[in-house]
């Protein structure tokens, strides 16, 4: 019997200032094994991670971010691990130009031979494949994780299962933030 072991990781973005939601998204996957924060908000995440024994938590700084250490360590502005046979880079965005378009994020996939770009900075959430001579790549955006972006506030969820990787987004409306206090 084949058995496949399926690995769930939640991306967050561009809290500036709220960890509401990213609460919320919490308690809607207890499942999810990884917390990837991509900056603006390192505060708002530092203060979850600090009280959550249930998700392992890694983190990278923001351009808004004054902030230079997460969970007690230094940290970077761009990182990476590798999961399930995939290297996965985790960064802003602001230093890859992520506002103007993919050529700094495929740069970034060239030079670290990514498989999967996670990102932020854009506060829209993303997802798409891009074709690399020889491979490709994904790359992702969950969105913001803020109240006060047009399009709500949403995350992002990666599910590594065997050989497949899904990409997929959560949103949780404005208009419930009250209920969710």
């Amino acid at each position: 019997m084949l058995t496949v072991l399926t690995m769930k990781i939640l991306c967050f973005s561009d809290s500036h200032g709220t960890n509401l939601y990213m609460k919320r998204a919490l308690t809607m996957h207890p499942d999810a094994e990884l917390v990837l924060f991509l900056g603006d908000g390192l505060d708002d995440a530092d203060e979850l991670a600090e009280s959550d024994t249930r998700h392992r938590w890694l983190a990278v700084r923001g351009n808004c971010d004054r902030s230079t250490v997460f969970s007690g360590a230094q940290i970077k502005k761009t990182d990476f691990l590798t999961l399930k046979g995939r290297k996965i880079v985790f960064t802003h965005g602001d230093l890859y130009g992520a506002k103007y378009g993919d050529g700094g994020l495929l740069g970034l996939a060239k030079e670290t031979d990514a498989d999967i770009i996670v990102y932020g900075h854009t506060h829209s959430p993303r997802e798409s494949y891009v074709e690399l001579p020889g491979r490709g790549v994904y790359l992702f955006n969950p969105g913001s994780v803020g109240e006060s972006f047009p399009h709500g506030a949403s995350f992002g969820i990666i599910t590594l299962d065997g050989d497949s990787v899904l990409f997929s987004h959560g949103k949780i409306p404005s208009s419930l933030s009250s209920y969710f206090k």
